[in-house]
């Protein structure tokens, strides 16, 4: 039987609570970084590297394109963080998990609401950076109301890989080895110039990690052009989602069960 039919949604939600509760005790400190980190960037990037820029991408200014690339990797690294290091002290150090578990809540609706309470700290975090993009003037597309769905389904892939890798780690410290990996891959995203300038095998390593699709998907939202390859997109980054959760869950199941 697939782990995702075997998750309670009460059990889920009242998991996500718990986690919630706890943010909203720190949420001043938490979202400083979510507006401070977005504001330099801009302003590094979208006005220093901009003003180097001859032309224009996408016929939209510079700022315009890579905001997609700085929404996309301000919210999706708040899931990556939550369910890494953020999981990994409470089944380790704290013990919450051990507490959790002692009650009817199974591994399988814990391992759900760890993944969702990760996107979900995404697209909080995340929302104000489309604030940041908006007083720049980098959102000319109404469709940006969109984006936050968007952000949310690519949130919760890198919220289960996460989770994921945190099931299979043995110490702390070998995160970096997966923050490595994934800091790297930025520059192959297509968040900061188009794909098309890499080498092919590059681009086919870069299409295959469902975050191209979702920045890919968010920038045609943000600058008002769809087209029926974004509907591939989101298939995929749905698909995607899907799968990596089953993954994360039954390996969740199998560390709790040691």
């Amino acid at each position: 039987m697939l782990a995702l039919n075997l998750i309670s949604a009460r059990d889920l939600i009242n998991v996500w609570r718990r986690n919630f509760d706890v943010y909203i005790r720190l949420w001043k400190t938490e979202l400083f970084t979510s507006v401070s980190e977005p504001i330099a960037t801009v302003i590094g990037l979208g006005w220093g590297v901009g003003s180097l820029v001859a032309g224009r991408l996408m016929n939209v200014p510079y700022l315009t394109y890579i905001g997609a690339g700085l929404l996309g990797f301000t919210a999706l690294m708040r899931a990556l963080f939550e369910c890494t290091y953020g999981s990994y002290f409470r089944m380790v150090y704290q013990s919450t998990f051990d507490a959790i578990l002692a009650t009817p809540v199974d591994a399988e609706s814990l391992a759900a609401g760890e993944i969702v309470w990760g996107a979900t700290k995404a697209a909080i975090e995340g929302i104000p950076v489309l604030f940041v993009l908006a007083a720049f003037g980098a959102l000319p597309s109404a469709l940006v109301f969109l984006v936050p769905a968007v952000l949310v389904i690519g949130s919760l892939w890198v919220a289960a890989l996460s989770l994921l890798i945190t099931t299979r780690i043995s110490d702390i410290n070998h995160y970096n080895f997966y923050l490595g990996t994934f800091f790297s891959y930025l520059w192959i995203s297509g968040a900061y110039f188009p794909l098309n300038q890499l080498h092919l095998g590059v681009q086919v390593i870069s299409w295959i990690v469902p975050i191209t699709s979702a920045i890919e998907i968010c920038r045609g939202l943000m600058i008002g052009r769809l087209t029926s390859m974004h509907a591939l997109q989101v298939i995929y980054l749905i698909l995607s989602t899907l799968v990596m959760s089953e993954l994360s869950i039954r390996s969740f199941r199998r560390r709790l069960a040691t």
